[in-house]
C-alpha cells in the first residue's frame, strides 16, 4: 500500500497523475502557515486547496483562494491577500500601499467607494468615500471605478482602456493565465486527450500576476516590507527560512524529490505567512513500484 510519511508537521497531500506528456509521476505539495510577526511556524496549517474558492458567484466575484493542485510551476508566486489601512486610523479617501518580497516590488493606489458621474467628456470617477480599512481585492466588474490602481495611470474615464491592478490570485479564466493553456481543437482532441496539448506553457499555473512572480524561487531570508497593509503602517519581516526534504521509494530504492518554494501568500490582516512546497516526479510505469513517500523538515 502507498504511504505518505510526514514528519514535519506541516500540511501534505500526494497525487498520482499524469504529466505534461501523459506520463504517470507524483506531485508532493506541502503548505505551511508562518507568524508574520517573527517567521515562526504556526500551530495551524492551511489544508491544500483542490478547488478555487469564491467570494461569491465563480468568475464574477473576487478569487479567494486559488487552486494548489499544478504541476509545477517554473518561478515563485508572491500573492497579497489584505486590506489598505490609512495611516494612524484617520479616514482617507485614497491610501498608497506597497509591498516587497526580496527584489518582487510593487505599488498601489487604493480608493474608497466611487461610482462613475456622467460629464461632458464621458463617464469619469466620482470623488472617492473616505475609508480607514479597505480589503484588497480585483474589480469583478466594471459597474463601479476600481478601488485599486496602477500609480501611473489613474482611471480617467470608463471606457477608457485599462490594465486590471491589483495584488491578489489571477483567476485561471484571465488572458495573462489563459494565453498559456494551450490550443484544444480537433487535433488535440484526436492525438493527445484526455491529457494537456503539445502547446500548453506551465506559466498557466502561476496564480500571481506577472510582476509578483520571482524568477529562481525563493529560498527563505529574502526581506519582507508592507507599508499601509496593516495598521501600524509600517511592517518589516523576512521569507521564513525552513527546509523541506522529501525522498520517493521505489520499491526499497530512495530517490531524492527536489521540493521548490513555488508559493508565498501574505495574510497580513491575519498576521500570517503561507508558504508552499512542490515537486513533480515522473515515473511513467514504475509508478506500480512506488510504495512510499517520506516529508521531513
Amino acid at each position: 500500500m502507498l504511504q505518505l510519511a510526514n514528519t514535519t508537521g506541516l500540511t501534505a497531500r500526494l497525487l498520482v497523475l499524469p504529466d505534461r506528456e501523459g506520463r504517470d509521476a507524483a506531485l508532493v505539495v506541502v503548505k505551511g502557515a508562518f507568524s508574520l510577526r517573527d517567521g515562526q511556524r504556526l500551530s495551524e496549517h492551511p489544508p491544500i486547496v483542490e478547488a478555487d474558492v469564491w467570494a461569491g458567484e465563480p468568475g464574477a466575484s473576487p478569487l479567494r483562494e486559488a487552486s494548489d493542485i499544478a504541476l509545477e510551476k517554473t518561478v515563485t508566486d508572491v500573492v497579497l491577500c489584505g486590506s489598505a489601512y490609512a495611516p494612524g486610523g484617520a479616514a482617507q479617501a485614497m491610501v498608497e500601499v506597497s509591498f516587497s518580497v526580496g527584489s518582487m516590488r510593487k505599488s498601489l493606489v487604493v480608493h474608497g467607494a466611487r461610482t462613475w458621474r456622467k460629464t461632458w467628456f464621458g463617464e469619469r470617477p466620482s470623488a472617492a468615500a473616505a475609508f480607514t480599512k479597505q480589503p484588497l481585492e480585483w474589480a469583478s466588474d466594471d459597474s463601479v471605478p476600481p478601488a485599486i490602481e496602477d500609480p501611473q495611470q489613474p482611471t480617467c474615464r470608463r471606457k477608457a482602456k485599462r490594465q486590471p491592478w491589483g495584488c491578489g490570485p489571477v483567476p485561471a479564466t484571465w488572458e495573462s493565465r489563459r494565453v498559456h493553456a494551450g490550443t484544444y481543437d480537433p487535433a488535440w482532441q484526436r492525438d493527445r486527450a484526455p491529457f494537456l496539448p503539445a502547446d500548453f506553457d506551465p506559466r498557466f499555473f502561476q496564480i500571481a500576476p506577472t510582476d509578483q512572480q520571482v524568477p529562481g524561487y525563493l529560498r527563505g531570508g529574502e526581506a519582507i516590507e508592507l507599508v499601509n497593509c496593516t495598521p501600524d503602517g509600517l511592517r518589516r519581516a523576512v521569507v521564513p527560512t525552513t527546509a523541506v526534504r522529501c525522498q520517493v521509494f521505489i520499491g526499497a530504492t530512495p530517490q531524492d524529490l527536489p521540493l521548490r518554494l513555488d508559493t508565498l501568500v501574505l495574510r497580513p490582516d491575519s498576521e500570517r505567512i503561507d508558504l508552499t512546497w512542490r515537486g513533480l516526479l515522473p515515473l511513467g510505469r514504475k509508478i506500480l513500484n512506488l510504495t512510499r513517500v517520506q516529508i521531513d523538515g
